[in-house]
C-alpha cells in the first residue's frame, strides 16, 4: 500500500505499536474491537485475525482508501464526532490520539459508553518527561516538531502519572502500564540500515526504558478496565 500518512507504522520492537500488537494479541479470540485513530489500519490488520468484528475511525483524508481493507467498518471522521455504535465493544484502542485534544475527558466519556461492562482501553501517549525534553529545557529549549513528543498538533502533554490520573478520573482502573522503547534509529536513521549497530542499539533503548520508564520512556502504553 502506498501511503502518504503522517503517522506511520514504526515496526520497532519496544515501540508503542508493537506493545499494542501484543496485548491486543494476548487477549482471547472473537474481539469486538474499535481502532480510534486508525491512520494507515496497520494496528488493525496486525490483529484482524483476533476480531470477530473489527472498527475504524480516522480523520486524515490523506489516508488512501487502501487503509480500510480488513476492516468490517470504517468512519471517516475524528474520534468525537465518530457517532454511536449499534453494539459495544470489548476494546477500544485509542494509539496516538488523547494528546492531540483539548478536552481528552470528553472522549474518555464516550469510549465508555462504546465498551462493554469491564471492557478494556489500550492507550498510548507520549511522555513529556522523557530524558531528551529535559535536556532540552534545562538549555532552555521548547521546540515544537512535526511528529514526536513535541509534535506541534498536540495540546495536552502527560508524565506517566498525570496520564494514569487521566484515565482513572475518567472512570478506567488501570491494569497494567509498559514503557516504550527510545526509537533511535527514527532520529538517526543510519542506525536502521546496518543490522550490526540496530541490534545492540535497540536491545539498549529497551533495557533503560524498562530501568528508569519516566526518564527513558518514549511513551508510555496503558491497559485501563472501565469501571
Amino acid at each position: 500500500m502506498h501511503s502518504v500518512e503522517k503517522y506511520t507504522w514504526k515496526e520497532i520492537p519496544g515501540s508503542s505499536h508493537d506493545l499494542l500488537r501484543r496485548h491486543i494479541r494476548a487477549l482471547p479470540m472473537g474481539l469486538r474491537l474499535l481502532d480510534l485513530g486508525a491512520a494507515g489500519g496497520h494496528l488493525g490488520r496486525e490483529v484482524r485475525d483476533r476480531c470477530a468484528f473489527l472498527a475504524g475511525v480516522e480523520p486524515d483524508p490523506r489516508v488512501p482508501p487502501e487503509a480500510r481493507q480488513g476492516y468490517d467498518e470504517w468512519r471517516a471522521a475524528d474520534a468525537l464526532s465518530a457517532g454511536d455504535w449499534s453494539r459495544p465493544f470489548d476494546v477500544v484502542v485509542a494509539a496516538d490520539v488523547l494528546e492531540h485534544l483539548a478536552s481528552p475527558e470528553e472522549l474518555l466519556e464516550k469510549v465508555r459508553s462504546w465498551l462493554k461492562p469491564d471492557g478494556l482501553l489500550l492507550v498510548s501517549l507520549p511522555n513529556i518527561a522523557n530524558v531528551s525534553v529535559r535536556a532540552a529545557l534545562l538549555f532552555g529549549h521548547f521546540r515544537y516538531t512535526e511528529r514526536g513528543i513535541l509534535d506541534r498538533t498536540h495540546l495536552s502533554f502527560y508524565t506517566r502519572a498525570s496520564a494514569r490520573h487521566l484515565l482513572q478520573d475518567s472512570g478506567f482502573r488501570v491494569r497494567a502500564v509498559e514503557a516504550t522503547a527510545m526509537p533511535y534509529e527514527l532520529a538517526l536513521p543510519t542506525l536502521a540500515r546496518s543490522a550490526v549497530v540496530r541490534a545492540p542499539v535497540r536491545g539498549i533503548a529497551r533495557l533503560t526504558a524498562r530501568a528508569w520508564p519516566t526518564m527513558f520512556g518514549y511513551q508510555f502504553v496503558f491497559e485501563a478496565q472501565k469501571t
